[in-house]
């Protein structure tokens, strides 16, 4: 089950979502997500936009880590098995997109970098980054007279 909630200004260069998730089944969890941007026009015309919009996102969540030990209880090696469970800040990711609109064509091309941070007993959390390419046509459904 979710429930966002986004704000921009009227031009569209400045917004931001918040978004929380609660996720049910055989094992419940929640998370909240932050989104934010800011947009600029590197080049625009009446049929074409080039644009270079970063992103700033954050995802809090609950997570559970669980791990087993090596215990020695009445002379006999044991495994005992203990779980952490915390809500914390789990990732920051930054975004680096450019995309190029033309008529109803968006192309677009970005560098995106995640932070993971260190929760619980995590240690040597490694610092990933993808790029992503999106291609999307957009179709006019009304009606013309």
């Amino acid at each position: 089950m979710d429930i966002s909630l986004g704000i921009r200004n009227k031009k569209r260069t400045l917004g931001t979502t918040l978004s929380g998730s609660y996720i049910y089944g055989t094992d419940n969890s929640y998370q909240l997500v932050s989104n934010s941007f800011v947009s600029f026009n590197l080049y625009r015309t009446t049929h074409f936009a080039l644009r270079f919009r970063p992103t700033l996102s954050f995802v809090v969540a609950n997570q559970t880590f669980g791990k087993y030990t090596l215990r020695i209880i009445n002379g006999r090696r044991v495994f005992v098995y203990s779980s952490t469970e915390v809500f914390d800040l789990l990732n920051t990711q930054l975004g680096f997109p450019i995309s190029f609109s033309k008529k109803s064509w968006d192309v677009e091309l970005g560098y995106y970098l995640n932070l993971p941070n260190a929760v619980a007993d995590e240690t040597n959390l490694k610092n990933t980054s993808f790029f992503g390419f999106s291609v999307g046509y957009l179709f006019d459904l009304s009606k013309k007279k």
